[in-house]
């Protein structure tokens, strides 16, 4: 089962509030993807949803665009509700708030916020940002290229050993 990237942003959101702590769009953002690393490194296999969920190099690190959308509205301001979709119900639109429901992708979010736990958002796009990281090889000042899996998966499984 894969997953939608604003689900797993939404479950680090509730872990943020059961803890009691504030986070951020840049802190949200580099856990979710780094919770994708760690899926890929130690299972094999996407925490995020390919057809949906494309990761890309930005000036301040790797973005899910579809997460960055869903709560730039916040911009420095702590994220302390989740996000929610729109669909259509026949003829009624109706609001979900997307779940995180992979059990897998849960244990590994949840490795990734008390491993990561006191690091500030600046902290973050560091970890993100050293020389062979899959963002330093992939980002181009101006432009919003792809991180591939694979350069992710290969950087994860290096942490990992």
């Amino acid at each position: 089962m894969k997953t939608n990237a604003t689900a797993l942003a939404n479950y680090f959101i509730s872990l943020a509030k059961r803890d009691d702590k504030e986070l951020y769009q840049l802190g949200l953002m580099k856990r979710v993807y780094i919770t994708h690393g760690f899926c890929l490194a130690l299972y094999d296999r996407p925490a995020l949803d390919d057809r949906f969920d494309k990761v890309e190099a930005w000036k301040n690190g790797p973005v899910i665009p579809s997460v960055y959308h869903s709560f730039k509205y916040h911009r420095n301001q702590p994220i302390r509700e989740e996000s929610v979709i729109s669909n259509w119900a026949g003829d009624k639109m109706v609001f979900e708030t997307p779940e995180l429901k992979d059990k897998m992708v849960k244990d590994v979010a949840d490795f990734v916020w008390e491993r990561y736990d006191g690091m500030n958002d600046f902290d973050m796009v560091n970890l993100t940002h050293k020389k062979g990281t899959p963002w330093a090889l992939c980002y181009i000042e101006g432009e919003n290229n792809p991180i591939p899996d694979l350069y992710t998966k290969s950087y994860y499984i290096m942490l990992v050993k």
